[in-house]
């Protein structure tokens, strides 16, 4: 029998921490609490244990969110290789399994992979039913409709959202804030079509959703004004998009540092907001802390950073400073 002392109950309490500040998309906690519950699990369970792989899934996940993409990669692609071994076909652990292949699916989507995490998300589709409940099904199609989107696949994302709403309004019913990603996937799916008035209902349902579950402060309902502010500002309504996007600049800089995803795509978009109000000053030194950011995040052939580079051209041609640009632009990043 194990005692308070256990260094196996010690490491599942560091989990059990790690789940519970993940909620609150507390990801630099995550890290270190999972980056001690390993260190016990791999000295006292092994390093080839289920317990390994579902801490290596959720370190991993949380080095994705802070977009420490190749680390990462490194993480899931452990914990897949543990659970791999011949184990029972049921049960936890091919949840455990299911985890670990999607927690690597996940990480290649944001390397922009999109044919290795495809392959990974229909393996994972064509295994789950056995375990997994209507709203855990639902959280894959949302997760392959994002891959489908970020491709341009745009029809084939459809599908998987209609999917996934379907299956979690099945779980939860039409109203719950469990629905709310499914909202913010679409509003997304309707910004890539064009489709500004739908994109922006279907932002505002999610935020009405999330405001629900979670205070006006929480990182989901921020993410939910950034996404509104963006489609404001495609719109043509540049005003009201402004605050929301210094807002959420703001908020992820202080929460994950200024070269974050989140700080990166919302500055690109809030120099689009004030390029449109005729602040161009502005607007070229917003795009340029967006492009540098991206270059080091993401890398020079990012297609992020082709779009923040192709929309400070066109500024900086609108200013007659174009020709300064290309001859700038052509320069290597030495990063």
């Amino acid at each position: 029998m194990r005692t308070a002392a256990d260094p196996l109950d010690r490491a599942v309490i560091l989990y059990e921490r790690a789940l519970a500040v993940w909620a609150d998309h507390a990801y630099p906690q995550v890290v270190s609490l999972c980056r001690r519950a390993l260190a016990l699990f791999e000295e006292h369970a092994g390093p080839g244990h289920p317990d390994v792989a579902n801490v290596l899934t959720l370190l991993g996940s949380a080095e994705d969110e802070l977009g420490e993409y190749l680390a990462a990669e490194v993480r899931h692609r452990r914990a897949v290789a543990i659970m791999q071994e011949p184990i029972a076909t049921g049960g936890e652990l091919l949840r455990v399994r299911i985890s670990a292949c999607l927690g690597l699916a996940n990480n290649l989507r944001g390397q922009s992979r999109y044919e290795e995490a495809e392959r990974l998300y229909r393996a994972v589709l064509a295994q789950a039913p056995d375990v997994y409940e209507a709203a855990e099904l639902a959280s894959v199609h949302n997760d392959l409709g994002v891959l489908y989107k970020f491709a341009g696949r745009l029809d084939e994302a459809d599908a998987c959202y209609a999917k996934a709403y379907t299956l979690m309004e099945q779980a939860y019913g039409p109203d719950h804030p469990a629905l709310a990603g499914i909202f913010h996937n679409l509003a997304g799916l309707a910004h890539s079509r064009g489709r500004f008035e739908e994109g922006e209902a279907h932002a505002r349902r999610s935020l009405a959703l999330h405001l629900r579950a979670y205070p006006p402060g929480h990182p989901a309902v921020v993410a939910d004004e950034a996404h509104l502010g963006a489609l404001l500002q495609a719109a043509g309504k540049p005003d009201e998009a402004e605050p929301l996007l210094r807002k959420a600049i703001a908020f992820f800089t202080d929460r994950y540092g200024p070269n974050h995803y989140e700080v990166l795509v919302n500055l690109h978009n809030l120099a689009a907001a004030l390029a449109d109000r005729g602040e161009y000053a502005e607007a070229e030194a917003v795009y340029r802390r967006a492009l540098d950011g991206k270059r080091r995040t993401l890398g020079p052939d990012h297609p992020d950073v082709a779009l923040t580079l192709n929309n400070l051209a066109a500024l900086t041609a609108e200013r007659g400073e174009g020709e300064q640009f290309r001859r700038a632009s052509r320069r290597p990043w030495s990063g």
